[in-house]
């Protein structure tokens, strides 16, 4: 089988920010970290360079392009790139042996390999480009693509029982086919272009040395396994490495090179010269895990596992290639105008995204900054705020850092928020509370009776109470100082029914709407709380019921919540363990539900959700990965000014959505052409309208100029637009 996907052609041709456009309603972004590069090639005027999520393609002004799931690759997890010359096309192997084939501004799909049930295991060790087709070794043989039908061809099986067998690597070269398996060396005769029955021979004395690859240089065939180099019909390795393993070998038109690896991610790139001994061109100094690499005009391009893409030249620089400098796993903080990303664990830093793209940051001056859990940034003095395991770590807004320990006491801090008064508080493990406020840190412990080992997240409202999920299966504990409400307690809420009314007591996320109802996700689906004073007034969760095939059941029920956020239209985003949901208002209804085989993302379980107010973009962070997509509810305005029309003027060409933003809140929007007849009405959601251009009996307008009323709830008429429509765009 095979599909045909044409891309953009804005995706290949804008420049190096161009990772950071942000687009119309609808369409989706990539956010991947780039720091694991596993393959390269060269390909007409183009260098190929792949992480496992995504293609970057660098021109000969090292102006960087990105290609991923979010603009036209079928899937993700890449496992092999090879170059097409005659058809001049980029072929990519999927670790799941789906192939997207990437010609001009086209994507040609070939998944029958993917697809067959056949083979129970199906995985593409190599490919290599020959004429007309690419030639795969696989775990059950070697599998031909025709690369000018993009379709399978044939297969075959390295040994004279027509069975399958796991093939290595496959070569063709001096008129013979070469192969290594799990069963030694085969070679037959490729005469015309095709392969005999019972004809391939096993070249015997290397049994011993488990080969694994093979390559060719200047009229010779070589083989090699982790340690050993041969040159056929040698049975006795030219070379060898006892500490160091080889990673790849790549060839150009005048050199052979070897990548070799070192313990302790020391890596380096070797020539093999004359002699056949082999002389060191890049050295552990500089390379990690190099993985494969492209040579052409004194430019040594190696793809480097744990440290990027370097380019060595008569200088050496690792290539900017957009993103993050690693994986995000700790949690992100949203503002008006950007979104911090600590590290977590495994990084130190963090990362800042906005309008200019991804920044990194691991050390600010001298200070060198630690491993960071979780962030909040303080709107009103525009600070951070990072937790780590031992303090609390600020950065103002001239980019001075500050450890701060708010107390003496035992326990890691771990997450962090702003309230609605811009008080700073953070959740301590094994203690409770700390809040700062007019300067000076007050610790808040939780009651001797309440467990305390594995506290993590909470939320703060206006009422004055903390949320907190409650470790070991306990439920939920909420705090609640004298803000508001005259009393200061502490209360646990459960699954009884006269005492929270929880759908499970374990509790995984927490989320405040902008109604002021608190949202719980636990592994049973969502219960939502509306609170007074929780210490004279009973306070229990109201079970949404939804209507699921016909069948009516709490929402969520037996699904784990792992996140919760709210857009401007108060509507409702969730991330479980199955993708991304978008709900109502009041959680009844299903908007949108994206999972990686109807969207970009990388993976199911989504494990937070952040909105950006102004624009609605939704950033959407997976186990694997992170991507965003253009929302249609924004922020509403408390005072309407200039609206914000995206895009304009249009073309006559463009079907998508206009968006109208900067409203007002839940505006009333119409649209009238100049002679004031009405064309479209609608509501927005927040403070963002949608029109697609056409009239209430679905025809698309014509070219002119239309007009945007706005009106608030009460009908008063508070700011005019116009849209331009026209063929010259």
């Amino acid at each position: 089988m095979k599909g045909i996907i044409t891309i953009l052609f804005a995706f290949l041709v804008i420049g190096s920010n161009a990772q950071n456009k942000l687009g119309p309603i609808g369409q989706w972004r990539a956010h991947f970290d780039n720091h694991s590069i596993e393959h390269i090639v060269k390909g007409g005027d183009y260098v190929y360079a792949a992480s496992p999520y995504q293609i970057i393609s660098i021109d000969s002004k090292k102006n960087n392009y990105w290609i991923d799931k979010t603009n036209g690759l079928s899937d993700i997890n890449i496992n092999h790139l090879a170059w097409d010359e005659i058809q001049q096309q980029l072929v990519i192997v999927y670790t799941n042996s789906n192939i997207d084939i990437l010609k001009g501004d086209q994507i040609f799909n070939v998944n029958a390999l993917q697809l067959t049930n056949l083979y129970p295991d199906k995985k593409i060790n190599t490919i290599r480009i020959y004429k007309q087709w690419a030639i795969l070794a696989t775990n059950f043989g070697i599998v031909i693509i025709d690369l000018i039908k993009h379709e399978v061809k044939d297969n075959w099986f390295p040994n004279n029982n027509q069975q399958p067998i796991a093939t290595l690597d496959v070569l063709i070269a001096n008129d013979s086919v070469y192969a290594t398996t799990s069963n030694g060396l085969w070679a037959s005769a490729f005469n015309a272009n095709t392969l005999q029955p019972n004809q391939w021979n096993r070249l015997t004395g290397y049994d011993r040395y488990t080969l694994k690859k093979l390559t060719q240089y200047n009229g010779n065939i070589y083989v090699y396994n982790n340690h050993s180099f041969f040159q056929l019909p040698q049975t006795n390795p030219f070379l060898q490495f006892t500490n160091a393993t080889i990673n790849h070998v790549d060839t150009s038109a005048t050199n052979l090179y070897i990548g070799i690896q070192y313990p302790n991610q020391k890596g380096a790139l070797l020539q093999l010269n004359k002699d056949k001994s082999a002389s060191i061109l890049i050295d552990s100094s500089l390379l990690g895990v190099p993985k494969q690499s492209v040579v052409e005009n004194n430019n040594f391009w190696v793809a480097d596992s744990v440290k990027g893409l370097l380019l060595k030249n008569n200088t050496a620089q690792w290539m900017p290639l957009g993103g993050p400098n690693a994986r995000i796993q700790g949690m992100e903080a949203m503002s008006e105008n950007e979104l911090i990303a600590p590290y977590g664990a495994l990084t130190k830093g963090f990362a800042k995204f906005n309008e200019s793209g991804w920044t990194s940051y691991q050390q600010l001056g001298t200070v060198q900054l630690p491993n960071l859990n979780a962030s909040t940034i303080n709107n009103k003095e525009h600070s951070y705020w990072f937790t780590t395991n031992s303090s609390i770590f600020y950065i103002s807004n001239d980019n001075k850092a500050e450890n701060i320990l708010p107390n003496n006491l035992t326990g890691a801090y771990k997450q962090i928020l702003t309230d609605p008064n811009n008080s700073i508080w953070a959740i301590q493990d094994q203690q409770g509370l700390v809040q700062q406020a007019n300067n000076r840190w007050n610790s808040i412990p939780l009651p001797n009776s309440y467990q305390k080992n594995g506290l993590n997240q909470f939320i703060v409202n206006e009422k004055g109470q903390a949320w907190l999920i409650a470790p070991n299966n306990q439920g939920l504990y909420v705090y609640q100082n004298k803000l508001v409400y005259p009393n200061e307690i502490w209360k646990q809420f459960t699954t009884q029914a006269s005492n929270g009314n929880l759908p499970s007591t374990n509790v995984k996320s927490l989320c405040k709407d902008l109604s002021g109802s608190i949202w719980v996700g636990t592994d049973n689906g969502i219960g939502i709380y509306n609170c007074g004073d929780i210490a004279t007034e009973p306070c229990n969760a109201y079970l949404p019921i939804v209507n699921n095939n016909g069948f009516n059941g709490y929402l969520f029920q037996k699904e784990t919540v792992n996140c919760i956020s709210v857009d401007g239209a108060n509507r409702k985003w969730v991330g479980t363990h199955n993708g991304a949901w978008l709900l109502s208002a009041d959680g009844t209804e299903i908007i949108e539900h994206f999972t990686k085989l109807n969207s970009p993302l990388p993976n199911d379980t989504v494990v937070q959700i952040l909105i950006q107010p102004n624009t609605g973009e939704v950033f959407i962070n997976t186990v694997n990965q992170m991507v965003s997509y253009r929302g249609t509810a924004t922020q509403g305005k408390v005072t309407q000014s200039t609206i914000q029309i995206f895009p304009n003027p249009i073309s006559t060409h463009f079907n998508g959505q206009i968006a109208m933003r900067g409203l007002i809140e839940n505006a009333l929007v119409k649209i009238t052409d100049l002679n004031g007849k009405l064309l479209y009405q609608t509501t927005a959601l927040g403070g963002q309208a949608l029109w697609n251009g056409r009239n209430y009996d679905g025809q698309k307008v014509a070219t002119g100029i239309y007009l945007v009323f706005v009106r608030d709830i009460s009908g008063n008429e508070k700011s005019v637009g116009k849209i331009v429509i026209a063929d010259s765009y």
